[in-house]
């Protein structure tokens, strides 16, 4: 959260990362988890968040980063498995 790669340095008005990073944090309060994920202020976050809880995750940080910045994904029941 405290990394200082995820922003380009000077540039105060992007900060999207850090700041998604904080909103994780607040909106999670311990729940779940949350990291950068990619190349620093290139990257994305990642967050786990508990399906119970995934709603107003979504709502909270679309409210405040963009409409549509927030995807979800799913991990399928069998986990890790080969595809002949």
């Amino acid at each position: 959260m405290y990394l200082q790669n995820v922003c380009v340095c000077g540039s105060a008005k992007e900060q999207a990362v850090a700041l998604t990073l904080a909103l994780c944090d607040e909106y999670l309060q311990g729940q779940g988890a949350y990291r950068v994920h990619g190349g620093g202020f290139a990257g994305t976050v990642q967050a786990f968040v508990p399906k119970d809880m995934l709603l107003d995750f979504k709502t909270n940080i679309e409210n405040i980063i963009g409409k549509n910045s927030c995807h979800v994904l799913s991990i399928r029941n069998d986990g890790g498995i080969q595809i002949a």
